[in-house]
């Protein structure tokens, strides 16, 4: 019986030895890692020739009320390029979790490689009949930043889905070179650089490994909008001047594997 009497008391200390229930994960807190993967995208040009007069100087293409050649030019140098390349860099962040909602913020940079040439040639008709001509567009970008919102949903305790939106930066470098045969050969090129901020919007998944690290998978949308350069053709030592510009812009995609270490 003394034996029976002891029980209660041996159950009731087995009981407050019981392991604690385990704690929820929790996606709050900071966060920064590394992303890589590939882009593609689409770089578009529109050529337009000024037929206005250029004082002291000979129309090379056109005047007003005289359009000739512009239209041939103009289409030869509208169209678009497509592009594919590298990105990959760094991100940093930080969560909020209400219940399964999270949201957050988060900014990256890195490389973001992308390449595009069109080409196309004509013969004027109008002014110097049967001259061949070229018209070369040219874009490129290095570098990728955004800075974006996060909202999703944890799926489980440790896998989170989620859509992204903000927005992002690049540096868009672009070259449009007209050439032809006349006069022994004419060339003329123009262009530049522009820091050139769009939009980006996307979505992904994350899932949370143990030690505080988690593994991602990302797409992104991105439009960066257009930027205009213009310049002038020049002809028989100068003597012929004609204005031409041309508008370039850029949209892409990016799709990206990357790994965080949360604090």
């Amino acid at each position: 019986m003394g034996s029976v009497a002891v029980l209660p008391a041996v159950f009731a200390s087995s009981a407050l030895a019981a392991p604690p229930a385990p704690v929820p994960y929790s996606w709050t807190g900071f966060y920064i890692g590394a992303n890589a993967g590939g882009t593609w995208g689409r770089f578009g040009s529109s050529t337009t020739v000024d037929c206005s007069l250029i004082p002291g100087f000979n129309p090379y293409f056109c005047s007003p009320g005289f359009p000739g050649d512009s239209a041939l030019i103009n289409r030869a140098g509208t169209g678009t390029a497509d592009a594919n390349g590298f990105t990959g860099g760094v991100q940093a962040g930080y969560n909020w979790q209400t219940g399964n909602i999270v949201t957050g913020i988060e900014g990256d940079f890195g490389a973001f490689r992308l390449r595009g040439t069109r080409q196309a040639s004509g013969f004027l008709v109008s002014s110097f009949t049967g001259t061949a001509f070229t018209v070369t567009s040219s874009a490129n970008t290095d570098w990728l930043a955004t800075l974006r919102g996060r909202v999703g949903v944890a799926i489980q305790p440790n896998l989170l889905g989620y859509l992204t939106g903000g927005l992002a930066v690049t540096r868009l470098g672009f070259t449009t070179t007209y050439a032809d045969n006349n006069f022994g050969g004419e060339a003329s090129s123009y262009g530049g650089t522009a820091t050139k901020v769009g939009f980006a919007v996307g979505g992904g998944a994350e899932y949370a490994l143990p030690s505080n690290w988690t593994v991602r998978v990302e797409y992104l949308y991105l439009d960066f909008g257009h930027v205009t350069a213009s310049g002038t053709v020049f002809a028989a030592g100068g003597a012929y001047r004609q204005g031409i510009s041309t508008s370039t812009d850029l949209t892409a995609h990016v799709a990206r594997v990357g790994v965080n270490r949360r604090f």
